[in-house]
């Protein structure tokens, strides 16, 4: 029951605007999520004491903080503008206490391994899926020159695909099979970025993708294994950059006019007015330091949020709400800045450490991804917030098989693939 939730809730995250109910983008995704997070609260609380102490404190932290917002914006609603609005900041933190215990708990089970498989698995279906929507044109996913898909802006698909394109690339590079089914994914998910017309998120998606490259070639240097597979992508590389380049000049004129002229020093129309939301943004929040305007509030008529992750906390839950995401977001990038530097300098043999820490590299940048991605839209909005718990969650399950591998490997017992339990194993 709990598996078959959570992964219909991966598929829900995909199609907000398709699961609206009583007019609300993503009400069937925030019904799966509390459904999630009542059937693996109570298993949960069991499974962090054999979790790795690291692994359970950033993850109880991580979690502490965020309820911690929730209840700064319900009382929020006591002073703002739409009280209704509130509850927008709300539902993104109620993804968290349903994705990551969700996941802790079926790790834990026997097979875990094969089940957060098919989780991963099914996200990088829902990429391809949801790339191939857009690019047809069926239902919603109607396209210009900036596509939207099923979400309620284009920003918004821009992040789900850049944030969920290191994942596919992983699950690529992991794979000993399907690889010509995982490359056309990979290849659907980065036209579908293409699509959006989301300049941030395009030139997120491209970088994010040759960070995961780089890094896995930087792996391999350090083991000296397969020279020939470093070289090739080294040549590649620029190769592959200017092809999508010139793809998205081709299949969106538009948008690459936009992002030539942003990078050669002019001033985009999208630039100058985020500039100013900012500006206006920062004002409202030291003219009411201590409670902000109040959670999920528009700044002024002009937007429904600041276009910004900081910013938008500050002007909404003041100073306290930025100090708690800000811990966030210190915590989530600390660990997985050292769970990439361990991974690196692992020295694990056989397929199943070098799937793990393939993965560990993997979501470590999709969760990156997303962290930017809201410095510039979307300020972790209910709509796209399930794209940043997921791959902080498959993060910590990998980087606890990870350590349990790098565990059995010095004692040198053997290894059953799809033991959950040797997750929660110091």
């Amino acid at each position: 029951m709990l598996q078959t939730s959570i992964l219909l809730l991966i598929v829900s995250i995909w199609f907000p605007g398709a699961t609206r109910i009583a007019g609300t983008d993503g009400s069937l995704s925030f019904l799966l999520a509390l459904f999630c997070a009542v059937l693996s609260i109570v298993p949960y609380a069991e499974t962090t004491r054999r979790l790795h102490r690291t692994d359970a404190a950033v993850a109880t932290a991580v979690l502490a903080m965020s309820a911690f917002i929730m209840i700064l914006s319900l009382l929020s609603a006591l002073y703002a503008d739409n009280p209704i609005r509130t509850m927008r900041a709300v539902f993104a933190q109620v993804f968290g206490f349903a994705i990551i215990p969700t996941i802790a708990v079926i790790a834990a089970r026997p097979r875990g391994f094969e089940a957060i498989d098919r989780i991963g698995m099914t996200m990088v279906i829902m990429v391809a899926v949801t790339s191939c929507l857009v690019t047809v044109g069926l239902g919603d996913a109607r396209f210009a020159d900036r596509a939207e898909g099923y979400f309620k802006h284009a920003n918004q698909l821009g992040i789900a695909l850049s944030a969920g394109l290191p994942l596919v690339a992983a699950k690529l590079v992991a794979s000993r099979r399907h690889r010509i089914l995982l490359s056309g994914c990979l290849l659907a998910g980065l036209l579908g970025l293409v699509k959006s017309g989301s300049k941030t998120n395009f030139v997120l998606g491209v970088v994010g993708l040759g960070t995961f490259f780089g890094l896995y070639s930087l792996y391999l240097v350090i083991r000296k294994q397969r020279p020939v597979t470093v070289i090739a992508g080294m040549v590649a590389a620029p190769i592959l950059f200017q092809a999508s380049l010139a793809t998205l000049q081709f299949l969106n004129p538009r948008a690459y006019k936009l992002l030539s002229l942003q990078l050669s020093g002019g001033e985009a129309h999208s630039i100058v007015s985020r500039q100013r939301l900012w500006s206006i943004s920062i004002d409202l929040g030291l003219a009411h330091p201590f409670m902000g305007v109040g959670a999920g509030q528009w700044v002024q008529d002009i937007a429904p949020h600041s276009h910004n992750l900081f910013i938008d906390y500050f002007r909404t839950l003041g100073v306290p709400g930025l100090v708690l995401v800000l811990v966030i977001v210190v915590l989530v990038v600390g660990y997985l800045i050292s769970a990439v530097l361990h991974t690196l300098v692992d020295r694990g043999r056989g397929e199943q450490a070098t799937e793990m820490n393939v993965m560990v590299l993997g979501t470590s940048v999709a969760v990156w991804n997303y962290l930017v991605a809201n410095q510039m839209s979307d300020s972790f909005g209910p709509s796209t917030a399930a794209f940043f718990w997921l791959p902080l969650a498959l993060l910590i399950f990998y980087r606890g098989m990870q350590r349990s591998l790098q565990v059995a490997s010095s004692k040198n017992p053997p290894l059953y693939v799809g033991v959950g339990s040797q997750l929660l194993q110091h």
